[in-house]
């Protein structure tokens, strides 16, 4: 998907700035917009907006000078129904209801069964969250309170891959992700190192 002028703009203003903004954002400013970005190991800025039934997620991904974007959306921030990108359109229609995500730490796991649709095909799935620990994320000054969790989205009976997340309940959002390898090992995929809101990011 070709990137305007704009947003390569907003690529490289937000490679080499570091802010520390005034206010910290919550899931409060999701009706405005929250930014989050990375700018180690490569760059992500990921732009987060209300949406009807969750909201939605702009992604600009550059690595070695090569900018690509993605779109997701989601029910809940442990809860993607819908990813566009290069590879295609993946749409997940989830049967159950998400409230128990809510006393993850209590219940020590939550399972959603869904159909998922995407290129491949279409298939019955299941997301399985499972509570690790309780832990916290700081980002340039803002600090969050986060659940690690084991996250498994699979085709119901089968196998699939286990991410690790830090969910900050405060923001809704998941802040950092790693693959967990068949050893235990975790292979990082991202950690945002700031946020602020779409508002403060524009001026």
């Amino acid at each position: 998907m070709p990137l305007s002028p704009r947003l390569h703009a907003a690529v490289a203003l937000l490679l080499i700035a570091s802010p520390i903004w005034a206010e910290c954002p919550t899931v409060a400013h999701l009706a405005d917009g929250i930014v989050l970005a990375q700018n180690d190991p490569f760059f992500i800025r990921s732009d987060f907006k209300s949406a009807p039934g969750g909201f939605s997620e702009v992604r600009v991904t550059e690595t070695n000078g090569e900018a690509r974007q993605s779109i997701m959306f989601y029910r809940h921030g442990l809860v993607m129904v819908g990813e566009h990108s290069a590879a295609g359109r993946l749409e997940i229609t989830y049967i159950d209801r998400l409230t128990p995500l809510a006393d993850l730490p209590e219940r020590g796991s939550v399972v959603l069964n869904g159909i998922a649709k995407g290129p491949s095909g279409e298939a019955y799935v299941e997301l399985d969250v499972a509570f690790v620990a309780h832990g916290r994320r700081e980002l340039a000054g803002c600090g969050y309170v986060t659940w690690v969790v084991n996250s498994t989205l699979r085709e119901r009976g089968g196998a699939g891959a286990v991410y690790r997340m830090e969910y900050a309940p405060e923001l809704d959002l998941v802040l950092a992700s790693s693959l967990v390898g068949e050893d235990g090992s975790a292979t990082p995929v991202y950690a945002y190192q700031w946020a602020g809101t779409a508002a403060e990011v524009a001026r």
